[in-house]
Formats: structure tokens, sequence, C-alpha cells
């Protein structure tokens, strides 16, 4: 008998009839004769909502109590989805996410997961019964509730599927699997059929629907994934596994997305790098991506991060530039950095369109332009069409 881990997010659970929705779905698989694990994030938008009644509370959330507070949002959707099982005669039971035997670091907000005992997992499913899990939490060694970031129940799922060694992976959401591009941005975008693990995890660090370390660890321990919409019994998907070979013609770059992503701030400074590289180091911001010419040193950083970049660069370089509102778009493909003609068709776009990068960067699978905010839309629909629409 097969095992399948399926993961419902929060925009399939939003309501109690989205859950009544996925416990049809759920027990339709378990009718054709599979066992069953389901994941849940919280519904809807409860973990947004927890966290602003935490911020109008106090000022400061203890991290612990913060991760207290935030695991209660997927013990919702567990139980309403077990109670729903339950009255469609399925055998269901819930379990958080300590009580499932996931082991984590003791990082309050971004743990990462140790190990997984999954004894009381295994025989609830020999007993024949759906096992419905929290996802996004775990506990650690000493006890305490952890959660592990945003998106943190995709890698719950993959993390369960890989010990349990499930048959695959199913990861339902409000979409019908990857696209090409954002539909809401590229409306000629199309959905994937099927994406290897290094082109869905380039697609998900530039801004896909999907969270790169469930890809990361389906990657290294052979998980199949199928992401696609829970809105049907039945439907079009994206399968990832182990990359397939699509080209006949050696060494050729085949681009598979256009992806887009905000929330940059572009900076560009005379200091000397030594300077730049230290204070980063001490600070703890993150760079994204960075570029050096002879008097010149530029970089982005993320929103959150622009204000205390701004005051250290006030404080040593007042000519500093900075550009706010920045926005990246990312060709993705394998061989992008070996071909020819990627980077010129990409040029000749931005010329075309009559504007200037901020920053080009490419990588094995990628080649990412940074633009002011207004002009992503514009860029990512012409680099649609030239590279994927006219190829």
């Amino acid at each position: 008998m097969s095992l399948i881990v399926q993961k419902y997010g929060g925009s399939s659970l939003a309501s109690p009839r989205h859950i009544q929705l996925a416990a049809d779905r759920i027990k339709a698989l378990r009718n054709s004769g599979s066992q069953v694990v389901v994941v849940v994030s919280a519904m809807g938008h409860t973990t947004d909502h927890l966290l602003k009644l935490a911020a109008k509370t106090v000022k400061t959330p203890p991290s612990r109590e913060l991760d207290m507070l935030l695991t209660a949002g997927e013990r919702v959707s567990m139980s309403l989805l077990a109670m729903s099982l339950q009255e469609r005669l399925v055998p269901a039971i819930s379990f958080t996410g300590s009580q499932s035997g996931i082991i984590t670091s003791s990082d309050h907000s971004r743990a990462k997961i140790l190990e997984i005992r999954p004894q009381r997992i295994q025989e609830e499913l020999q007993k024949g019964k759906v096992v419905i899990i929290a996802g996004f939490q775990g506990v650690s060694r000493e006890k305490e509730i952890t959660t592990l970031g945003r998106g943190g129940s995709d890698t719950t799922a993959v993390a369960l599927a890989a010990s349990l060694k499930a048959s695959r992976c199913d990861i339902l959401t409000d979409v019908e699997g990857i696209f090409s591009a954002d539909p809401r941005v590229v409306p000629s975008a199309k959905p994937f059929e099927f994406l290897s693990y290094d082109e869905c995890l380039e697609l998900a660090s530039l801004g896909a629907k999907m969270q790169p370390r469930s890809i990361e660890l389906a990657k290294k321990f052979s998980v199949p994934l199928w992401i696609g919409s829970s809105r049907s019994l039945m439907g079009s998907g994206t399968a990832i596994g182990p990359r397939k070979e699509e080209s006949t013609k050696m060494e050729s770059a085949l681009i598979k997305g256009v992806v887009t992503q905000e929330g940059y701030h572009f900076f560009s400074t005379g200091q000397k790098l030594g300077a730049i590289i230290s204070w980063f180091k001490d600070s703890g911001v993150a760079l994204r991506f960075f570029s050096l010419s002879p008097g010149r040193i530029g970089f982005l950083c993320e929103e959150e991060s622009a204000s205390a970049v701004r005051d250290f660069l006030k404080s040593c370089d007042p000519k500093f530039l900075e550009v706010e509102k920045v926005a990246l778009v990312s060709v993705v493909g394998e061989g992008v950095s070996n071909s020819k003609d990627i980077l010129p068709q990409c040029l000749n776009v931005l010329e075309a369109l009559e504007s200037e990068a901020l920053l080009i960067t490419s990588n094995s699978l990628s080649l990412t332009i940074a633009v002011p905010r207004d002009l992503k839309a514009e860029l990512a629909q012409s680099l649609h069409y030239q590279l994927i629409e006219k190829a």
C-alpha cells in the first residue's frame, strides 16, 4: 500500500467550506487504497492576525512566547480537519509537531528540523487512520515548542515524506502548479508539467510560489513532489523530480521561467570594499547581489534592512546613491550563464524599453536584472515573450 503525504496551505483551509472540500479530497485518496498523512497550515491569514495581535499587546514579543502563540493557528486547522473527516466516516487523528516526533534546533521562529521520530504516526497509520499533522512547528531537545519560519509547513511535509518513505508529497495550494511567470504580472504565463529539483529551487529562491527549504530537502532525499490546486479532486499540476533530458541541442540554454520579486533597495557607494565588508559582517544585514567597478560598489539589500544601511553610508559617504522600491526580474533555465544568446537578448529588451538595469548578475541557472519596481511588469512580459513564447 502506497503512502502519500499531502500538505494543505492556508488558502486551501481558509473557511469551514474549504476544510470540508479538503476532507472530501482526502477521503477520495484514502478510498483509492493509499495511506494518507496530511500536513496543514493555519487557516487563511490566521498567522498574520496572531502577529498583529501580539504587536498590539506588547512592543517586543519574546520569541519563545511568540512561537507558543503562532503554533495555535495550525492546531485549529488540524483539529477541524480531523473532525470533518470523522464526520465522513474516515478514521482520523490530529497531532501537533511535538506529538509527531518532529525534533528541531532551539532557534525560536527559525528552527531547523534535526530528526523525525515517527513511531506514533506509523502506529496510527497501521490502525487505518488518516494522520493530520500541524505544519510549521516542532519541539527542541530541551522540550521547547519551536516554529520553522515562513513557509515552514512545506518543509514539514517534505521532511515527513522523506522520513516515512512516502511515494510522493503533494503540495496543495490555490493555483494550478508553478507557472512560467506570475500570471498576475504576465497573463500569458503557462503552468509547468515538470521541473527538475534544481530548476524549481532556483525559481523558488527568486520568487516563485514554493518554499526553497522544502525543495532542498526533496532533492536531498529524492522525494517526488507534486504541486497543484486543492480546489478540485482532479486537476493539472507541476511534478518535481530528477532532471530529464529535454533538449537535443548540446549545451543549449532551455529557459523555463521569468520570475519577479519585490522588496529591495539598491545602494551605490564610493566607500572602500574593506569597510563595506566589515560593516555587513558586524551588522548581520544580508546582501543578495553585489557589483564592483573601479571606484564604485553597488549592492541590494532587503527593504527591512535599508534604514540601517542608509545610516551607515551617511556616516562615511555623504554622496552615496539609493534607489528605493527595486524589483528583481530573473530568467531561469539550464545553461543560462553558458549561453551566448541570453544576455544579448535581455540587453536588447532593456534597450527597447528604454530602461537601464541597476545591476545584472548570473549563475548557471539564472540571470537576474534589478530595476525600479515600476518597470517590473513590462520587463517581465517582454522577456517572457522573447525567451519563452517565441522560442
